[in-house]
């Protein structure tokens, strides 16, 4: 599955978290605050989110993007400190 996460952290030590997480999880840089994996394992999504999570403040935005499960394009989001999940049919 194709994953992207994108972010817009508040902190320094909150970006040097998300980021050491999304490089132990196999992700590449390929633009500033812009993280992708081509091969990512869906069954590790739910941890990825939990680990990301630990280092995020109230006022962060991270998105990420993901496609394809169930044929369906998924953009998750955290916000106040909950992730919500929009679901685009394809």
């Amino acid at each position: 599955m194709f994953v992207s996460v994108t972010f817009d952290l508040i902190s320094d030590g909150g970006k040097t978290g998300v980021t050491k997480v999304l490089r132990e999880y196999g992700f590449k840089k390929v633009l500033y605050n812009n993280y992708e994996s081509f091969e990512f394992p869906a069954v590790k999504l739910g941890s990825l989110k939990k680990d990301i999570q630990e280092h995020l403040d109230m006022d962060d935005k991270l998105r990420i993007y993901q496609y394809p499960i169930e044929n369906e394009f998924k953009i998750s989001f955290i916000e106040e400190r909950k992730w919500k999940r929009l679901s685009i049919k394809t």
